[in-house]
Formats: structure tokens, sequence, C-alpha cells
């Protein structure tokens, strides 16, 4: 697999320098839609990102666009029609796009909830527009928290080429089973080709990080804590425990930094920095934010149980440490403690290079187009030059039209 994504790579990587009049199609053009890019980071030279965020305020300082209302009115009729405009051309050969996902309007007035139901459908509705034929690839990012996906992305997963999934289960079936065929089971649907079908464009995916918060580690021999964890319980049985036993940890002399408030943005980053192991237990999935803030900024993850795929995990001993939920928890802690600071600090070294490589927010962009280019060729028409365009007829029968 190794190979084929690293040839696709080099066909995404390389764009041609030649001149406009060269007939040769140059690399696969990227579309993005959605509220924020990703792949457009990664190849802003070949994607058009269309934003679909149609809000009167601005999303980074929250003020109010400037203009009357006529003014503000002309420019969303403008965008509407500038995105239209481009799904309708189609000039480009895959299409990237985040899920619909559940409507996320709890405890809110009926209205709002119809009312993002059917932002939700019109968001579907324009990315399958976009999509539409047998030339332009789709491809799918789920990156909410469920281990299945959404009935409101089942659509997207019929009519996608990938489905990038985060928290997929280690037993794909298991994230297909809220969106199998009507009446179909779980054990009649392994057999079914339908099904199948679409298992067989689930691919894994990850919340990632930014590049620049990978930052050179300190050495384990000066760090000043042993073990650093912040986080509420909320609930969840491994934090709880982990609250429970931390105190019993540092009455055995390790220097454990666990603070009881919310710490602030540098302060959370110095105390990982400053810690030679840092618990990473997951919410209501396992993948987590501060898995990868935890590699980046210098130290050895602690990991609770992993029942997912991923993209390429993190290996126990290597980059990280997963915990046996049927061991003693005090106990196991403990004996990874005396983990000694020259095999620490390999592993650190470990974590940050697998991140940089796996999962920076341009690396999985880059691992979704070489995937996505590993189904197989989709080449633009070529139109015929002057000469092609002449052709001789063969006595007796009529030469058909080239229009």
């Amino acid at each position: 697999m190794e190979t084929a994504m690293g040839t696709a790579m080099r066909t995404v990587n390389e764009r041609p320098r030649a001149a406009a009049s060269d007939p040769h199609p140059g690399p696969p053009r990227i579309l993005e839609l959605g509220l924020m890019p990703l792949v457009t980071a990664a190849f802003p030279d070949r994607t058009t990102f269309l934003d679909t965020r149609l809000r009167w305020a601005d999303v980074r300082t929250r003020a109010p666009r400037s203009g009357s209302l006529p003014v503000r009115l002309l420019r969303l009729a403008r965008r509407v029609a500038g995105i239209g405009r481009t799904c309708l051309v189609q000039d480009y050969d895959i299409v990237v796009a985040r899920c619909v996902g559940p409507v996320n309007s709890a405890g809110r007035p009926l209205a709002v909830h119809a009312a993002l139901s059917l932002i939700g459908l019109a968001f579907r509705g324009l990315v399958l527009f976009a999509a539409r034929g047998g030339r332009v690839r789709l491809a799918i990012l789920d990156v909410t928290d469920h281990l299945t996906i959404h009935p409101r992305d089942r659509a997207f997963l019929r009519r996608c080429d990938l489905f990038f999934k985060r928290e997929l289960a280690a037993n794909r079936w298991n994230t297909l089973e809220t969106v199998l065929p009507r009446g179909a089971c779980a054990g009649h649907a392994r057999q079914d080709p339908a099904c199948l079908a679409l298992r067989a464009k689930l691919r894994p995916f990850a919340l990632g990080i930014e590049a620049a918060a990978l930052r050179p580690p300190v050495p384990a021999a000066a760090r000043s804590h042993d073990l650093f964890y912040v986080g509420s319980a909320q609930g969840i049985a491994f934090r709880e425990a982990v609250n429970a036993v931390l105190p019993r940890l540092a009455a055995r002399g390790w220097r454990i930094h666990a603070p009881a408030h919310r710490l602030g943005r540098d302060a959370f980053a110095a105390a990982i920095a400053g810690s030679r192991f840092c618990l990473s237990p997951g919410g209501v999935g396992w993948d987590c934010y501060r898995h990868y803030e935890v590699a980046s900024l210098g130290s050895v993850p602690i990991f609770d149980t992993r029942p997912l795929a991923g993209i390429e995990p993190f290996l126990h001993g290597r980059e990280g440490f997963y915990l046996d939920p049927q061991e003693d928890l005090e106990r196991a802690l403990d004996l990874l403690l005396r983990t000694d600071d020259a095999e620490v600090d390999r592993m650190t070294a470990a974590a940050q290079a697998l991140v940089e490589r796996v999962y920076t927010f341009d690396a999985l962009a880059r691992y979704v187009i070489a995937e996505t280019l590993a189904l197989g060729p989709l080449p633009r028409p070529i139109p015929p030059s002057a000469e092609e365009a002449l052709v001789t007829a063969e006595a007796g029968h009529r030469q058909p039209s080239l229009n």
C-alpha cells in the first residue's frame, strides 16, 4: 500500500511548469466545500475552496458585516451565484467535503432545529450536485465523535467514492450499523454485495493537529514532572479511576502534576512539555486532539484502550503506551513511570515523527488525495487538435459529426 500511496502522492505533488498550450492535462484539480478548509492549505495551487458559511457576521471577530441591508443581500446573492457557477462548470476532478452529521440542536427551539436541518439538506444537495456524473471523484470526511455514521449521511455514503471516518470501528460493520439498507441485519450485510461495496469505501481518519504546534522536546532528565493529567471525569469510568489513582502514585514518590482547575493555553502547553508522560484518555470517542498535542509538545502519551482502526496507529512501547483495562491501573502506571530517560527521549522523538508524517493537517490532506487517486485515474477530456479533427471519411460511410 505504501508504494501505491507514494506513487499517487508523486502524481499529486508534481505540478507541470509547461506553457498554457501544453495539450496534456495537469495534476487533478480539487474542489473543497464546507466551513473549514483542509485540502486547500496543502494544495493551494490546484484547489478551489467554497466557504458555505452564509452568515451576516464575521465568524472570527463576530462583527457585523459592513453595508446596508440591500448591499449585504446583493453580496450574498453574488456569493451564492458564484458557488452555483463553480459547481455547474465542474472544472475539477475531485470533490472533498465534510459530512452533514447530527443536527446538534438539543435544547433549542423547534424553528432552530428545522432551520439547521434545512441547511444540512441544502449542503448535501450542493455537494452531490458538484460531484455529479462519473468523471468526478467524491471524498467525504467525517470528523464527528460517533462510532457510527449518522443516518443523515447515508446519501453521502452511497454516492461517494471514499468515506474517511474518524472513530472508525475496528470491526467496520459496527460503523455501518445505522446506515445499512433498510431491512438489512448485520449478519446478512456481510454477504450482501451492496453492503460490501459500502464497507469498501471506508477509510480511517483523525482529528489531526497543525504543523506549527510541533516543538523541540525538552530532554527527559530536565523535565519537572513524571506524569501530567488534567480533565473532568464527566461520568467516564476511566477518568474517574485516574482521579482516584493519581494521589496514590504521588504518595509513592512520583512527581504527579494534576491540577484541579482548568489551565490556560500557555500553562497547559508548558505542563505537557515539562512532563515525561501525559495521560490522554478519550472522551466521547477515542480520537482526541490531546493525543497529537502531547506528542507535538514533546511528551509521551499514555492512552486508555483503543478499539478503533487508525491510519498509522501509535504503537505500544514505541510512540506511546496503552493501558490494559483488566490490569490494576495503579500498578500499570507505576510500571510505565519507571521507564528510563533514554527510552523516554527515544519515544518522544518517535511520537513527534509519527505526528509530523501522518497526523498534521497537511499530512491528512495528502492522505485523502492519495487514497482517492489510488482508486484509479479519471482523465480529464482533452480537446482534439486541428489535425485530429480532420478525419478522412472511408468510402461508402458517412462521417459522424464531431460536434
